[in-house]
């Protein structure tokens, strides 16, 4: 998911679970009035396992 914050930063944000449900699940972890769109780009397999997350699970992806 791309968010943007308040003060216009563009942030990458994964959910571990389907996209009908990643959008309510980052709405959920992000604060009020941030605006959230969704990537239409799924992760490779082993991109996924290197991650480890959970399903449900819902993080920041800080970019390296």
């Amino acid at each position: 998911m791309r968010v943007i914050t308040d003060d216009g930063e563009v942030q990458l944000w994964l959910a571990a679970t389907t996209q009908d449900q990643a959008l309510d699940l980052v709405l959920d972890a992000i604060p009020e009035g941030w605006a959230v769109s969704l990537i239409q780009r799924q992760l490779a397999a082993e991109h996924v396992l290197m991650l480890n997350m959970v399903l449900g699970e819902v993080r920041r992806h800080h970019v390296s």
